[in-house]
């Protein structure tokens, strides 16, 4: 709703509102979340696991469950980043909610389950199954990766 620089504008809006407040997805330190929890300005912070990674994501969200805040990563990457995600937020004690970006065209949705497989993003009474496999627990499909990548479909 307003530029992170604005702390007191964050934390007004917070004040005002019944919904929890969550933000984080252009933060890329975590001196940033500092700020934003020292001004009890945010109920959730939302890291991009795509520009902050994993382990930088795991700092933020041990300084948020400090002020007893909740972590929601931000991810609208592919579905290897997705494996990524969901280790991620089995990783954290305060997690709340993790996001998966579901594409609308049918395309989009096989080339996500010929790259990562079709069990990765299937969801299941409203919870994804966590990957088990050694690594992100995924076995990526390189033909499809490049395929994809070269830009056919």
């Amino acid at each position: 709703p307003c530029p992170l620089a604005n702390l007191a504008a964050i934390r007004r809006i917070s004040m005002e509102t019944v919904t929890p407040v969550g933000l984080g997805r252009t933060i890329d330190a975590p001196w940033q979340i500092q700020d934003l929890l020292r001004e009890d300005a945010i109920d959730v912070i939302r890291p991009s696991i795509s520009r902050c990674g994993i382990a930088r994501i795991r700092r933020m969200a041990v300084i948020a469950e400090v002020h007893y805040i909740a972590a929601a990563p931000y991810h609208d990457g592919g579905p290897v980043a997705t494996a990524a995600a969901l280790h991620l937020a089995a990783s954290l004690p305060n997690f709340y909610i993790q996001q998966v970006p579901f594409p609308e065209a049918e395309e989009d949705r096989r080339m996500r389950a010929e790259i990562a497989g079709a069990s990765l993003e299937a969801v299941r009474e409203g919870f994804f199954a966590l990957p088990t496999g050694a690594g992100l627990g995924i076995t990526v499909n390189e033909k499809a990766l490049e395929k994809y990548r070269g830009g056919e479909a």
